[in-house]
């Protein structure tokens, strides 16, 4: 028993002069860690691998904050981080990262549930962080240098978020991606940012089938989408119209074409409110969905020949508008139908009536054979200082 007692006491003893001598790791402060703001991802020619970029803005005592790049290729973005954290002299960090760009390429030959479900399962990645797709290769748009604009990680992050102006695009987050891509009623959209010059703009809006892009949306068809998904504010819109022979031409209070006469007739609307909402008859043989669009807008924009305030001359304009609204969003939605997709979540419509176990499949077997009927009424509530 004694024996015992006395063999446990020298292997505590043993145990504790050796963690003596084991190496200290301490845990690095705050101006010891490299938090990256940006980062991106591109195609390397093989589907297994993928080339990782990231942007860590470094505090600089200059006007303008430096920025430091570094570029890995892995098979999963979570590894290619490791070997980049041994280029780097600090420990780099995720905990402020901002803004993911994935490079069209890669999207479209890839997808990217992959990586974004990659950096998703990391809990130091916020919620937050804004996804987009970008011409040409991410990493370009990470190493540029940008001339009177904030430093890159500021710009990209200020760029992405929601505004009235670039409303034409689901401005999405990683969270967001994850639920349109986990979502049995819908196809998911976000901003396809492109190099102009010293600027980077959102152009247009990447379309996907589940998690490849496969197209764009144009700025004016991403407005109506929007519409459709219950977007509030819209961004200005504009519309023309040939002026025919037997048109008035009488009344020229607005004309800017002082020596000839106006060939056609452009509106600019400010919508100051937008609703949509979609509903289906429930029929899965012949399925129809009843789209109904109510929009408020001002006239900020009128070049043609008519006077706004005739009260006939204004209904009739404000006729033309949504029939215009009309076709285009019918137009629209069959282009998206022939290509099988579903941005405008219309499948949801289906959803709500079907009795069953419900599937994306399900979705599109009905989706595909649907028809669609689009009502807009707009309401345009004045028209500023002109006459």
């Amino acid at each position: 028993m004694r024996g015992g007692f006395l063999f446990l006491m020298l292997i505590l003893a043993g145990a504790i002069s050796l963690s003596g001598c084991a190496p200290q790791f301490e845990r690095p402060s705050l101006e010891d860690m490299a938090m990256i703001g940006v980062i991106g991802f591109d195609f390397t020619g093989n589907t297994a691998e993928v080339k990782v970029s990231v942007s860590i803005p470094i505090p600089s005592s200059k006007e303008r904050e430096v920025t430091q790049s570094y570029t890995a290729v892995s098979e999963v973005a979570s590894e290619a981080l490791v070997g980049l954290s041994t280029m780097a002299e600090q420990s780099m960090s995720l905990s402020q990262l901002r803004v993911i760009l994935i490079s069209e390429e890669y999207a479209r030959k890839v997808g990217i549930n992959k990586v974004i479900l990659d950096l998703y399962r990391n809990p130091i990645v916020g919620e937050n962080v804004f996804v987009a797709i970008v011409k040409g290769r991410a990493e370009d748009v990470i190493k540029a240098t940008y001339e009177h604009k904030p430093e890159l990680n500021t710009y990209l992050n200020y760029l992405l978020r929601p505004r009235v102006e670039t409303a034409f695009s689901s401005f999405t987050t990683i969270k967001d991606f994850v639920f349109m891509l986990t979502c049995d009623c819908g196809d998911p959209n976000m901003p396809y940012l492109m190099r102009k010059a010293n600027d980077v703009i959102v152009s247009k809006v990447a379309l996907f089938h589940r998690d490849k892009m496969i197209g764009f949306l144009s700025q004016r068809e991403g407005k109506l989408v929007q519409a459709m998904l219950g977007k509030r504010r819209l961004p200005r819109m504009s519309f023309h119209f040939p002026i025919t022979p037997t048109g008035s031409s009488t009344h020229l209070v607005n004309r800017i074409e002082s020596n000839a006469e106006q060939k056609s007739e452009q509106v600019v609307l400010d919508f100051v409110w937008a609703k949509g909402r979609a509903r289906s008859n429930g029929s899965q043989t012949n399925p129809r969905v009843h789209i109904k669009l109510e929009m408020r807008a001002t006239i900020v924009g009128y070049t043609g020949n008519d006077s706004l305030d005739n009260k006939a001359q204004f209904e009739a304009l404000r006729r033309k508008i949504e029939g215009q609204i009309k076709k285009e969003a019918v137009a629209m939605l069959l282009r998206f139908q022939k290509a099988g997709v579903d941005p405008a979540q219309l499948e949801e419509s289906f959803r709500q009536k079907y009795r069953g176990k419900w599937d994306r499949t399900v979705g599109m077997r009905i989706y595909e054979k649907a028809g669609f009927d689009v009502d807009v009424s707009m309401e345009i509530i004045a028209f500023g200082t002109m006459n």
